[in-house]
């Protein structure tokens, strides 16, 4: 199996014709899931993706659902059909909503029709035509802010802003905001060396122009129900875990306004001792911006790629690392309700330390994963559930969860008198 590894979810920018079409006729999973989609939104997305025409899949509206639906379509062949379980996941802009759905924190039909009212709202605000959006490759994310700043603070009206909306690496930003302020800061920025690209968008994105689509969009978030993790989501905002449910509706309204900060997606994931991901949606736009250095990624829309993943997920063990994994995960996501230090860091901290550093030996030396591994691994479960004061439900559903998703007869470890239900696990 593929190592501790993570999952991220691509933006609008990345559909294409075609997209899911060969996918859908090898895996009934994927044409089931369409079909969902169909239903949910009550028109033939599956037809736009497979046949376009692209004018019409190249619409917010409609780009957004189709690359949503896509990435959850092979989420689903990853976890169900391959085996794998991430131990994060993170989205760029539209791609943290299909994080969060594979979560489980959103329903797939619920995530479908927000992401078609978002699409709906972005592109009202492209018709206003107030704003374009530009690609500066070359200078760091600092250097483009300096000059952005320079040119909105010029104006004391408010008429002539222009931001950082994406940092996408540190060799390439998006600038995003009025159109003469973009062309001002283009000029600048080329003029010390810069390679800017104009982008083929009439609205400026992830900026404070968004300010009322934002506005809209965080009351269409209110009539929807959020569920808890199954695995943590990093923010593309902050760099850092969604903490709980109750953080999602306000930062996927900032995420209108706000610009995505994808390198500090890739610190956190650096700190927790993730060297691998895999990309799940079309394209490989993700994969591209990765440092190749640090980070070894997989384009699941990329046929080498995928051939490695299938054959991968072929390699299995009594126990599989990413059970072990999969614990770690679980510690991480569920609710904290208990704020002693001391108790944190005997019940939480030092256990869960414990099961990290028996993952990176067990990886850095290929030993096989042992039931006295698996051992440890529940018993820093239950230490963490006892700590955090998580309810006997949930446990009860975290456990059945990891039964079925290892296909294991017993969870080794886990006394019935310690379970919050009875039967015997081994």
């Amino acid at each position: 199996m593929l190592n501790k590894h993570a999952i991220w979810f691509p933006g609008q920018g990345s559909q294409r014709v075609g997209m899911g079409k060969t996918l859908s006729e090898r895996h009934p999973v994927v044409k089931a899931t369409m079909e969902e989609a169909n239903e949910a939104l009550g028109m033939r997305l599956d037809s736009l993706m497979y046949e376009g025409p692209i004018t019409e899949l190249t619409r917010t509206d409609n780009a957004q659902p189709a690359i949503l639906a896509l990435g959850v379509a092979m989420y689903r062949v990853y976890s169900r059909e391959w085996g794998y379980l991430p131990a994060m996941a993170a989205g760029h802009s539209l791609g943290e909503i299909t994080a969060l759905t594979c979560a489980g924190a959103i329903t797939f039909p619920d995530a479908l029709r927000l992401v078609r009212r978002r699409g709906e709202l972005m592109q009202g605000a492209a018709a206003a035509g107030i704003g374009s959006m530009a690609a500066v490759n070359g200078p760091s994310p600092d250097v483009v802010a300096k000059v952005c700043l320079e040119i909105s603070a010029g104006c004391t009206d408010g008429s002539r802003i222009v931001v950082v909306s994406n940092m996408n690496s540190e060799r390439q930003t998006v600038i995003s905001g009025h159109k003469e302020a973009v062309h001002e800061a283009s000029e600048r920025l080329s003029a010390h060396g810069a390679a800017v690209i104009p982008l083929q968008v009439s609205a400026p994105f992830h900026s404070p122009l968004m300010a009322p689509a934002a506005a809209q969009f965080a009351e269409v978030l209110t009539r929807v129900s959020f569920g808890e993790m199954d695995f943590p989501v990093v923010s593309s905002l902050t760099g850092l875990p969604f903490g709980n449910t109750a953080e999602i509706p306000g930062m996927l309204a900032r995420g209108l306004t706000d610009p995505v900060n994808w390198p500090a997606v890739l610190t956190f994931q650096k700190s927790i001792g993730v060297a691998a991901a895999v990309e799940l949606g079309p394209g490989n736009v993700l994969k591209r911006l990765a440092p190749s250095d640090a980070l070894r990624v997989f384009a699941f829309d990329d046929k080498e790629d995928e051939a490695h993943l299938v054959a991968a997920s072929r390699q299995t063990d009594a126990y599989s690392i990413d059970l072990l994994n999969r614990c770690l995960a679980i510690a991480t996501c569920v609710r904290n309700r208990n704020w002693n230090k001391g108790e944190y860091e005997q019940g939480v901290v030092s256990p869960y330390r414990g099961v990290q550093q028996l993952v990176d030996r067990l990886r850095e030396t290929g030993e096989q994963v042992a039931e006295a591994h698996v051992r440890q691994a529940l018993a820093m479960l239950e230490s963490v559930f006892r700590t955090k004061g998580t309810s006997a439900e949930e446990q009860e559903r975290r456990y059945a969860r990891l039964q079925g998703e290892f296909g294991l007869r017993g969870l080794p470890g886990v006394s019935p008198a310690d379970r919050p239900y009875a039967g015997s696990l081994v």
